[in-house]
Order: structure tokens, then sequence, then C-alpha cells
């Protein structure tokens, strides 16, 4: 199957969901949901990460381009929704290599979600498939993501083609439905959550959610008897996704359906060219800047801390404040707590001035619920 008759049975009429429609009047929400509160402090703090997001304000890179020799299949620059996309884009990066490879060997670029995923894919069809990384689990970008599954903020709607908006719109509903089989399977930590998209002013319309509105569980839009007292709020059931569980176990999965992994570091072209297979996979993310000349990508700083956990948590929010955007996702593991956003910021080290903020801000957030029970 090629790339465009993949995309074409995604479903084009998928796309009629991307209009703008009038906020529904709705006074009550959930009567008798209660939300226990974030026990947000520093006490609870168990460690402090910190990544940098592979943005492209064009979008992430999805084709095949011949270069030293080479058949180069690039999917990368999925910005912070990497994990989130890997089941949209990986497919298609998978059906582009088993054409251009014609049963030959497939080599990977990159042990993240893309790579990891892209493994699996082409190694269950039977192809032989080799890994080549820097870094594997649990040492990867990807194991650092929050990972709540909600495509947003991985590009430029004022740069992006109407071509990748449109693609983007179909791999969105692909992604969605290639994790659904995940939700709930022991080992793999993804599970739903009650999520609460949160805003301070009342929109006159809004406009349907990433991928249409159908693809989210028990959306409700509401102006009154908000969490935390917000103008207004978007709630649907959403999937969290803890990528220390799920990494392991995708990999193991490549691994068990005959892929092969090798620690290696690719420093240039030359690296590129002399691998044995003639058909790569280009799934270095933000590596995709010094490996392949990509000047468009821009690291963009993320910081997460994580609280022990509240085993009662099952809701999560993304809410704006006055000092910056906070979000809170809830694992089996713990409470992650997040809200960065640094443009072309790649300094490493845990920002104590964040941590502050994100610690008394959710705090903030969960005094406003003791307040109101």
């Amino acid at each position: 199957m090629r790339r465009r008759d993949m995309l074409s049975g995604l479903g084009l009429s998928a796309l009629g969901a991307c209009t703008s429609m009038p906020v529904p009047s709705l006074k009550t929400y959930q009567p008798g949901r209660t939300y226990p509160p974030v026990q947000s402090s520093m006490q609870r703090v168990t460690r402090t990460v910190v990544g940098l997001r592979p943005y492209r304000p064009q979008g992430y890179r999805l084709e095949a381009e011949v270069l030293v020799g080479k058949t180069i299949i690039h999917n990368y620059g999925h910005g912070g929704c990497g994990v989130t996309m890997s089941w949209g884009t990986s497919p298609v990066a998978a059906e582009l290599a088993a054409e251009a490879s014609e049963g030959g060997p497939i080599a990977v670029l990159g042990a993240g979600v893309m790579g990891l995923t892209t493994a699996l894919i082409l190694a269950r069809r039977g192809h032989a498939v080799t890994v080549y990384a820097e870094h594997l689990p649990p040492h990867t970008t990807s194991n650092i993501a929050g990972v709540l599954w909600f495509p947003t903020g991985y590009f430029d709607r004022n740069v992006a083609t109407p071509d990748f908006l449109r693609r983007n719109h179909l791999l969105i509903r692909s992604a969605h439905r290639g994790f659904l089989p995940y939700v709930d399977r022991p080992g793999y930590g993804v599970y739903w959550a009650d999520h609460h998209a949160l805003s301070r002013r009342t929109p006159v319309a809004y406009d349907s959610l990433p991928g249409g509105d159908d693809i989210y569980p028990e959306l409700q839009r509401a102006h009154e008897n908000t969490l935390f007292g917000y103008a207004f709020m978007e709630r649907f059931r959403a999937m969290i996704i803890d990528p220390d569980f799920y990494l392991d176990e995708i990999m193991q999965d490549a691994q068990i359906a005959g892929a092969h992994f090798i620690g290696t570091r690719l420093s240039g072209l030359s690296d590129v060219e002399a691998l044995p297979e003639p058909v790569i996979v280009n799934c270095t993310g933000l590596g995709a800047r010094d490996l392949f000349g990509d000047e468009s990508l821009v690291p963009i700083r993320g910081q997460l801390s994580h609280l022990l956990p509240q085993p009662e948590i099952d809701y999560s929010y993304v809410a704006p404040t006055a000092e910056g955007v906070l979000y809170m996702f809830p694992r089996k593991t713990g409470i992650v707590l997040g809200g960065t956003h640094d443009m072309g910021e790649t300094a490493m080290e845990p920002d104590p001035a964040q941590i502050k903020r994100m610690i008394e801000g959710h705090a903030e957030l969960a005094n406003r619920l003791s307040a109101s029970s």
C-alpha cells in the first residue's frame, strides 16, 4: 500500500470535523464528582527531569529522500508529541521503508518512541530490522515526556502547509486508534484519566479538538461549576501514558519480533553511508539537526517534577495561571507536574525557580479544591 492510499484509507470525511461551532451552555458538570487535591510540596518531590523537545515550525518531517546512496525515510520533529503521534507517523514511515527495501534489510536510527514503534511494525511484518542508537530506554528523550494523549503545540499553524494540516488530521486519528489496544494492558502503563483543559476566558466559538471531537470520549464543555473555578473548561476522557513502562514494553516487543539493537553514535553522514542497510528510517529527533543538517529544528526545553504517588488521583488538568501554564498528569508511579516551554533553551540542569513555581502553583490550585469541598 502506498502512502497516498494509506492516508486515504484513514477517512477523508473526518476532515469535516474541523469547524467552528457555538459553545453549548452547560450549567452543571458531573454532579457528585469529587476531586481529591494533589499534595504538592517540596517534601513530596522524588525527582525533577529536563528534556529537549524536537520542534519544527512547519511540522514533523515524514518523507523519503535518496542521500549518500541510501533511501532515507525521515520520521522526526514531533515537538512534545512524539509519544502521542507515534502510532500515526510510524506506520507511514514503516510502509515507505518496506516499499523501498523490496524485502531487504532496514535500519532504524534512534531508539526513542518513533524508532521503537517503527522497528516494531517492520519486525512484525517480517523485515530484518536493526536499530542503531546512542541511547536506549530508559535514557531517551521519550522517557522524559509527560505524555497526556492530546496532540497540540508541535507545529506553527501559520507556517505549516495545507497539505501538512490535512495529513496531520488523519494521522492524529490513526495515532489515537493505535494506542487503544494498550489501555489497561498489563505492563504498558497506558490508562484513562478524566482530563480538564481550563481557560480563564469563555470563548464565543470553539474549534473541534485535534483530530475531531468524536475521538475524545465523554467530551463536555462547561462555563459553570468548572474545576478550580475557571471561566471555561473542556473535559474528556484521555489516555495517560507512562513512558518508563511503555517504552520498555514496546522495545521488548520489537526484540521478540526479531529487531536487533546496536548501541552506537552516528556523528555524520559518512557514518550513515557506512551502514550495511540500503534503506534507513531516520527517527533521531533533535539529532537530525546535526546528522542531516535540518536547521529548522528548534529545541524546546521542558522540565517535569515528579511527586510521590496518590492512587486516589484519577483526573488530570492543564491550567493557565498568571505565572504560566501548569499541568498535572497522574501515573501509578507518581504525580507528574509540568508547564515549561522554553524555546531555544538547551540547559539540562533543572531550574530551581521553575520547581518552586510548579510546586507552589499546583498547591494553590489544590487549595481551591479544599476550600470548595
